[in-house]
Parts: C-alpha cells; structure tokens; sequence
C-alpha cells in the first residue's frame, strides 16, 4: 500500500491538537463542554502519558483523535494530516483500545483476533505475534468469555497491535491487571518505542505507573491541558524535600523547634510508631546537617533524615490545584 506523504514540517510532533472545542447535549437537553480550548502535543516515538480525574475530557480527545468524535472547531493533525478530513489517510497507521476491550465471547481469543486482522491484512503469523507479545498465547484457544479481566485487557491491547500501528492509544490499558501483569504491560510499551519506534498513548489514574513508563504528561482538567510538558523537564522543576522521621513522642518538640527557627513544614504519621516531617528544601542534602544540628542542640534526635523527590503525583495534584484556582479567580472577576 502506497503510503500519504508527511507534512509535519520541522515538528517533532506526530499529533497536535489546537483549540479544540467539543460540547455534548445532556439527557435534559443542556450542552455540556467536554472539550474547552484543548491543545496538546504528542511527540514522535515516545510513550505519552494522558492524566485527568473522570469527565476532564481525556476520551473525547482521544475519540477526537481516532475519528470517533468531530470537534465543533479548532484544528487536530496526525502525520501531518488535518482531521477529521483525511481520517482515511492515517486511519490505518493508529491502533487503539478505548473504553475496554469488546470481543465475541463465544470465540477464542485467537478466533477474535483473526478476525479483526482480515480487516488489515493481517494474517496468522501475525495473529500469534501479537498473542505472544501480550503474555496470553497460552489462552488462545479459550473461550473469550472465561478470560479473566486482566486477560482481556491484553486481548484488546493485542487487537490494537495487529494493524502493526506506528501510533498506539491505549485508554486505562492497566485496568484489571495485577500487579506483574502491571510490570508486563510497562515494559511491553517500553519495547515496542525502543524496538518499533512506535509512538504511545496511555491514558491512566495509576500516576506511578505513567511516571514509570512515560516521556511526556499531559494533564487535563475541565476540558483543558494545564499541563503539556516533558516528565524529566517536569520533575526536574519540581522541589525536593527533607523528611525527619523521628519517635512519635518527640515530634510535637520537633515541629517547634523548627517553625520556631522559620521552618515550613508538614507532619504525617510514619511506620511503626513514628512521624515524619516534610519541609521543601532548595538543596536538602546540604540543608540536613544544618536541621540535624539544630533539633540534637535541643536533646531532639531525629531516628532518620532522608531526601525525597518530587514525584508525577507531586505534579499532578499541583497543577490541578493551580487550575482550580485560577478557575476560581476568574469565576470572581465575572461577578
């Protein structure tokens, strides 16, 4: 098959969304914005990660994406064709599992898969690729309807993959996984980046798990990105912060001491019988001596000083805030 002609210029963007607007009308007739202003990059060959709470608008993009759902405007271009216009032009070159797998459940999962690769052209050989790719070729001659959750959760990603796809949009694909078939399904995206050169998107609440495999965040909120960034770039913005564990009887003494000497902090109760107390520190491992001296000055002996990065959640939970505020401001100005 001849394949369309690029026109991505000097971006490295292999999907970018700009001022995308969707609205839905409510079962009582309302309009409801699902998509407000939403612009986002995907950048070739790396492993997107797509955070939001339910209803921020993460599906409908994606829906957006995969022509599923027409936006009211704005612009959306994928290998450097704009959508939905030329959808049939890069139709084939996505893969993608969106709201669960759907499979017949009287078919194995070989069968369904077979199936879904006649549509592409995709033989056996291929079929058994993909089945082995997942970690469920041993269950492809069963019935789809005594697949665990976890199992079809991989079937789907399979059936995905067998249009072997250059980009690969994979909505809650950790959903019913335990916790090795969590590990699988990371290291499984991971190689089919290195060693494909494939382009992922993985929308999830497992903020963990997305910091583990991901390149790049984007966070979304009412419709909007508020965030849009690289997770190294991210986390290296981030502050770092100086945890005290110390005896839970000494801590009350401790948090004096040290907003006494104009220290910021906050206390959480720690394992077996401690409390922690975190303070952001611009260099915490210069700045523990400095706390360690003045709490022991004070017959206050801290059981352990550690130094705790920021995480993905740290990220996350701040940008939601700073958004919400500003909603908040904004909704104050207007009155």
């Amino acid at each position: 098959m001849t394949r369309e002609p690029e026109n991505t210029g000097s971006s490295d963007a292999l999907v970018r969304f700009d001022n995308v607007r969707k609205s839905f009308r409510t079962a009582r007739g309302r309009r409801q914005q699902a998509l407000d202003g939403f612009s986002m990059s995907i950048p070739r060959g790396s492993i997107v990660g797509l955070l939001g709470p339910n209803g921020s608008g993460k599906t409908t993009a994606l829906k957006t994406l995969l022509g599923l759902v027409r936006p009211d405007s704005g612009t959306v271009h994928a290998f450097g064709h704009p959508l939905p216009q030329d959808q049939r032009h890069v139709a084939g070159r996505m893969g993608a599992l969106i709201e669960g797998p759907a499979f017949n459940a009287s078919l194995t999962g070989e069968h369904n898969l077979r199936l879904i690769g006649e549509l592409h052209g995709a033989g056996a050989a291929e079929v058994s690729e993909v089945l082995e790719l997942v970690g469920i070729a041993h269950a492809a001659r069963r019935a789809y309807s005594g697949y665990s959750l976890g199992m079809k959760q991989r079937l789907g990603v399979a059936g995905a993959l067998i249009s072997g796809p250059e980009l690969l949009v994979l909505d809650e694909p950790m959903n019913g996984l335990d916790p090795e078939a969590v590990r699988d399904m990371r290291e499984l995206l991971k190689r089919l980046r290195d060693e494909r050169g494939m382009t992922v998107v993985v929308s999830s609440h497992i903020l963990a798990e997305v910091e583990l495999v991901s390149d790049w965040v984007t966070i979304v909120r009412n419709g909007r990105v508020i965030c849009d960034a690289g997770i190294s770039e991210l986390i290296s913005r981030g502050t770092e912060h100086l945890v005290v564990r110390l005896h839970d009887t000494v801590a009350e003494r401790a948090v004096a001491i040290l907003e006494r000497n104009g220290h910021t902090l906050t206390r959480t109760a720690g394992p077996r019988g401690t409390d922690e107390l975190r303070m952001a520190a611009p260099q915490p491992p210069a700045y523990a001596p400095d706390v360690l001296k003045l709490l022991t000055s004070q017959d206050v002996y801290p059981r352990e000083l550690l130094v705790e990065a920021v995480s993905l959640e740290d990220i996350y939970v701040a940008a939601v805030r700073a958004a919400d505020a500003a909603a908040k401001d904004v909704s104050l100005d207007h009155r």
